[in-house]
C-alpha cells in the first residue's frame, strides 16, 4: 500500500503517502479540478465534494461521509494542509480570516494575489492559500513584513 489513512476528526480525511510521486499520481487530478494547479505539488487538500466516482479514495470519501480530503507525504506540509480544512469546516475561523482580509491596503492584497498567481493558484483560493502561507511560514514569506 502507498498510502495510510489518518482520521483525526470525522469529518476529516488525512491520508499520508509513502513519496512524492504516489501521492501526486493518487490526488493530482482531483486538486486540479479544485485549484487548477498541475505538477508535483507538496501537499493536496480539497472539499470531498470533488472527489468523482473514478478517483480511487471516492469509497473511502463516501463510506466515512468525509468533508474535506488533506493528502500529504511529509508531515513538514500538514499544518500548511490542515489550515485549509479548518478555513472550509469552520465558520468562525473563515469568517475572521475573511474579516482581516478586507482590512489589509489594496497594496498588500496585489502583492500577495499576484504572487499566489505565479505560484499557480486561481483566484477563488486566493484568500484560503493566504492564510495558510501566513500562518504557516515566516513572517516574509509574501516579500513583506506584517
Amino acid at each position: 500500500m502507498n498510502y495510510q489513512i489518518d482520521k483525526q476528526d470525522s469529518r476529516l480525511l488525512i491520508i499520508r503517502f509513502k513519496n512524492k510521486a504516489a501521492m501526486n499520481a493518487a490526488l493530482s487530478a482531483i486538486s486540479e479540478r479544485y485549484e487548477g494547479l498541475t505538477g508535483a505539488l507538496e501537499g493536496h487538500n480539497f472539499p470531498a465534494s470533488y472527489v468523482h466516482k473514478s478517483d480511487a479514495i471516492y469509497d473511502t470519501v463516501q463510506k466515512h461521509k468525509i468533508i474535506y480530503v488533506i493528502g500529504i507525504y511529509h508531515i513538514t506540509s500538514l499544518d500548511h494542509e490542515k489550515l485549509h480544512a479548518k478555513y472550509y469546516m469552520d465558520v468562525t475561523y473563515k469568517k475572521k480570516i475573511d474579516e482581516e482580509w478586507a482590512q489589509l491596503d489594496e497594496v498588500k492584497k496585489g502583492k500577495i494575489t499576484q504572487f499566489l498567481k505565479k505560484l499557480g493558484y486561481c483566484d477563488k483560493v486566493c484568500i484560503d492559500e493566504y492564510q495558510a502561507y501566513r500562518y504557516t511560514e515566516k513572517a516574509n514569506f509574501f516579500g513583506f513584513k506584517w
